[in-house]
């Protein structure tokens, strides 16, 4: 009887800690074949579903170059911060996508191709519904630094709001802010134009108070690349190849209608009272001139 049960928990230790290490650490031979992404932080957090069709596409259009390819998610969801120290190992995940800094451009390889054409840098607020008629009120951007944002807490964005004079709270979880403004503590929750809107949808019959903020909009630029581990260049050229084929034949263009024409019309940016602000952290080597990868909602 005791050897049975001997005998059932070295089965049980064998299976766990198999469990554990199937996947292992990504190899040079491996890079191209097998590209590993963030996994998401929650089953509601769909922020970034068209950065992983981008990365896909932009795969599947280098096939005959470069072969073919696995790309899936990490096995374990982390905070923005771990993910960026794993791919810079290059281990559990060898591309992401990021803000862009000075530093992530010294540690990683930087793709630089905006992947949502700077929409990020266009940033409306939710917050609480019975703040509708303070934030209306609103006529400069003075104004607006007096009020209580919060962002999270390993995100870049709070570097840029603190260096401008804003006073910004970080938070740690992300499914916490949305809480943290319907319940009326703090008074914003700066997002991206394209996240806001899919963000309160999904959350705003659990959480009744929660607002998407109806006429302000906030601008400084801010583009998001893909950035590899500078241990798998060859992989980091694949996907600028892919992308740069995607901006040629339109399919770019086409995934950033798909996944956003909605939203910016129903976000009505244009009509919104704009303040602008400088991003000290955005590098000298951002593609700027190239007009054709930035989005600007006063054009359309």
């Amino acid at each position: 009887m005791k050897y049975q049960k001997i005998k059932k928990l070295l089965i049980l230790s064998v299976f766990v800690f198999s469990s554990v290490t199937v996947t292992p650490f990504l190899t040079n031979a491996e890079e191209i074949a097998t590209v590993i992404y963030p996994r998401f932080q929650s089953n509601k957090d769909t922020r970034d579903l068209d950065a992983v069709e981008l990365l896909e596409t932009a795969l599947q259009k280098t096939l005959e170059q470069y072969g073919p390819f696995v790309c899936k998610p990490s096995e374990l969801s982390m905070k923005e911060e771990r993910y960026r120290n794993q791919v810079k190992e290059g281990k559990w995940v060898n591309v992401i996508w990021s803000s862009v800094t000075k530093e992530l451009e010294d540690e990683l390889i930087p793709i630089r191709i905006p992947i949502r054409k700077g929409l990020l840098g266009y940033r409306i607020f939710l917050i609480n519904k019975n703040n509708k008629n303070k934030f209306a009120a609103i006529q400069n951007i003075e104004e607006l630094k007096q009020l209580s944002l919060i962002q999270g807490r390993d995100w870049n964005d709070i570097k840029i709001f603190r260096q401008m004079g804003f006073y910004v709270m970080p938070i740690s979880s992300y499914e916490n802010m949305f809480k943290l403004i319907n319940s009326g503590r703090y008074d914003y929750f700066s997002r991206g134009a394209y996240e806001a809107l899919t963000e309160y949808e999904a959350r705003h019959e659990e959480l009744p108070n929660l607002f998407v903020e109806e006429k302000l909009l906030l601008f400084y630029p801010w583009p998001k690349y893909f950035f590899v581990s500078r241990k798998f260049p060859k992989l980091a050229e694949r996907i600028e190849a892919g992308l740069n084929i995607m901006i040629q034949d339109g399919s770019f263009d086409e995934i950033f209608k798909k996944y956003h024409q909605h939203t910016i019309q129903k976000a009505n940016l244009k009509n919104r009272k704009l303040f602008k602000i400088k991003n000290p952290l955005l590098p000298e080597t951002a593609p700027v001139s190239r007009k054709e990868l930035w989005f600007n909602p006063f054009d359309s």
